[in-house]
């Protein structure tokens, strides 16, 4: 009876255990510009577009492509990697975003793909390599590269 008891025992602290990595892990969008892989929590993440019509809007910065009609709501399109102060290499994707109320949607090279990652596996980015708009670096399984974390609340507090 005690070996029935702590056989229980066990399988309670494995389920435990899997709801802890549960409450850790976060989904993310991994992106691609410029070569560098970067990810996003799901959470912001709205729609994805393969081609959008843009409208250029004068006087903005040069970052700012312009603006879309979705569903009738205007959506400011910002180019992400332009932001990052690279220059874009191929047609864009757009990620449509909703950052605590605020739409805005961000050109990218590539969508990759949808992953778990824990935040326990997040580190600080290097003093050297770090930008506004990354706050934090991790390795994925299956993924090669190292993939940076953005912070999607620097995209609407950019200047």
């Amino acid at each position: 009876m005690n070996e029935e008891l702590f056989a229980r025992s066990d399988d309670f602290d494995s389920a435990l255990s899997d709801k802890v990595h549960e409450i850790d892990d976060e989904s993310f969008l991994i992106f691609r510009s410029s070569g560098v892989l970067y990810a996003m929590s799901t959470d912001y993440v709205m729609e994805i577009f393969t081609s959008v019509d843009i409208t250029k809007v004068p006087m903005m910065p040069e970052y700012v492509s312009g603006v879309i009609n979705l569903r009738g709501q205007i959506v400011p399109i910002v180019d992400f990697r332009l932001l990052l102060g690279r220059y874009p290499e191929e047609d864009p994707c757009a990620i449509i975003l909703d950052i605590h109320g605020t739409s805005i949607g961000i050109l990218v090279d590539t969508v990759d793909q949808m992953v778990d990652i824990s935040r326990s596996a997040i580190l600080p980015v290097p003093a050297q390599n770090e930008h506004r708009m990354v706050n934090g670096m991790c390795t994925v399984s299956g993924i090669p590269n190292t993939v940076m974390i953005v912070d999607a609340t620097a995209l609407i507090h950019s200047e």
